[in-house]
């Protein structure tokens, strides 16, 4: 029973350090694309509206927002789906379909919590200088750090939909349009702006990890890489 115990404590031991090792490389591999341009793209959106309200005045500067804190969920989005299409052969050979189901939403989790700070980056420089359209104070940063969530979920689903990396995205670049262009202009109530859309992608993400998990789909996905 002794010898039982110690092996139990060291395979949970391997268990853990296989988890960290492989946070660890997902994360170097995403690190770039998916980490480094959300934020950096963030920054530069506060930056960028920073100087437009020294050089010009605070309402030209709220005006010019709009379109900039708009192209945020779309850097995101495509960002994601640059991480999620990429190397296919990599994750997928001599691996079991629930690892490379793994590795896929190990990678998702990345790029969302990466696009949500860089979201709160973005909104909180603007917010302090009141450069926010219709500002309702801080609880308006659920916009921006919505936006991100819902385009990483956007690119999770249509990446394994799609099946290559152009048909995702312009499956993102379509449903960003329509939260640009239809659903937020005309869905000022915070809650459903976001926790709809944010519901029926995530039922959709609990179907495309379903789908991950299936032998063929890893079948699929190892043909399309040879």
């Amino acid at each position: 029973f002794p010898m039982d115990a110690g092996h139990g404590s060291g395979g949970g031991r391997l268990a853990g350090s296989g988890g960290r090792a492989l946070v660890g490389a997902q994360l170097r591999r995403v690190l770039v694309v998916g980490i480094v341009v959300p934020l950096a793209v963030g920054a530069v959106i506060a930056l960028v509206g920073a100087c437009w309200a020294y050089a010009a005045g605070a309402e030209p500067a709220t005006m010019a927002m709009i379109a900039f804190t708009q192209a945020y969920p779309l850097t995101v989005g495509v960002c994601a789906v640059a991480v999620l299409a990429g190397d296919p052969l990599v994750e997928v050979q001599a691996a079991l379909p629930v690892e490379f189901r793994c590795v896929q939403t190990l990678r998702a989790g990345l790029l969302l919590a990466a696009g949500m700070a860089g979201a709160l980056l973005m909104f909180a420089p603007l917010e302090v200088l009141g450069l926010v359209y219709r500002d309702i104070g801080w609880a308006g940063a659920l916009t921006p750090v919505g936006g991100a969530a819902l385009m990483v979920l956007a690119a999770y689903v249509a990446v394994t939909v799609a099946g290559s990396s152009r048909s995702a995205s312009l499956a993102v670049v379509a449903i960003w349009l329509f939260f640009a262009l239809v659903w937020d202009p005309n869905m000022p109530m915070l809650a459903l702006q976001r926790g709809l859309p944010l519901a029926v992608l995530l039922a959709a993400g609990a179907g495309v990890w379903r789908a991950l998990g299936s032998p063929e789909y890893a079948w699929r996905k190892l043909g399309g890489a040879r």
